[in-house]
């Protein structure tokens, strides 16, 4: 199941794949960006990567600072790791800012991740059912060239992902953080989890440079107590990069006279994004 983890970690929310709502549009600049943005839902359905980032332009600067070049390798990694991811996204307005426009949507997304045979090899049976879901809060932001309206640049405003295992699935969890942060300022991540009968449970609690490639940095685990409730205190990172905080957290069911050792029995990571203070970012 490491391995699994490593490689959930890298690109938890970036795979944009949208089914868009009716919306009302103002001017025909407006009506042209709804069916571009339509139109790279397609594509990026269909992987076609390559045809998605002409819509891209050179000098494409993400929320957490990639390049084109980088947004492109996320796409492709996410569209092969997430082939079956079923999402909906929802236009909740578009407005001028200045030259450009933004377009500010709401994201849901769903994935199952059931694993078996190797990457499950300490599950019950070598066989574990998953599911992903994510939430995200942002915005598209279009500017035009000689060649039409390409993506400039973005913003993300909340962002969640959570990755369940077998009876992980049916348990609640919540994850306390900050809304934003400064470089170098102290705070704290809370994860409370709904503790399961009969079951020794282990779990960290984390955070990670929002940056590419990723840097993942491991945390150890700690068993949880009958409260369920882990608290970490953190330092921000003296970079200005916004965060993710992370907890993860395994289910051990007890030794049986048929198992002869303890097996996972649910298994779980719960990612929240903490943006660094505004006045602290560079501007497009």
């Amino acid at each position: 199941m490491k391995k699994l983890f490593s490689v959930f970690l890298i690109v938890f929310t970036i795979f944009i794949s949208a089914d868009m709502c009716a919306y009302s549009s103002e001017n025909k600049d407006y009506d042209n960006i709804i069916k571009i943005t339509k139109k790279m839902r397609r594509l990026s359905d269909k992987n076609k990567i390559d045809e998605l980032m002409k819509f891209y332009s050179n000098d494409y600067k993400s929320f957490d600072g990639y390049n084109k070049n980088e947004m492109a390798e996320i796409f492709l990694m996410a569209s092969k790791l997430y082939p079956e991811s079923k999402t909906k996204e929802t236009i909740k307005k578009i407005e001028n800012d200045g030259d450009l426009i933004k377009v500010y949507m709401m994201e849901n997304s769903k994935t199952k991740l059931d694993a078996k045979g190797q990457d499950a090899m300490y599950a019950i049976n070598n066989k574990i059912k998953g599911l992903m879901e994510s939430y995200a809060d942002y915005c598209i932001i279009y500017k035009k060239d000689e060649e039409g309206f390409k993506v400039v640049g973005d913003e993300i405003y909340d962002e969640t992902t959570s990755i369940k295992y077998g009876e992980a699935l049916e348990t609640n969890l919540e994850l306390e953080t900050p809304k934003n942060i400064k470089p170098n300022e102290e705070y704290t991540v809370k994860m409370s989890i709904d503790m399961p009968f009969n079951r020794f449970v282990v779990g960290s609690i984390g955070h990670d440079n929002i940056e590419y490639p990723p840097n993942k940095v491991p945390d150890p685990f700690r068993a949880i107590n009958s409260t369920g409730v882990l608290e970490r205190v953190m330092i921000a990172n003296s970079k200005g990069k916004n965060e993710y905080a992370n907890s993860s957290f395994v289910f051990f069911a007890p030794f049986t006279k048929k198992s002869k050792e303890a097996s996972i029995s649910g298994m779980g990571i719960y990612i929240k994004r903490i943006n660094t203070a505004k006045e602290e970012k560079n501007e497009l």
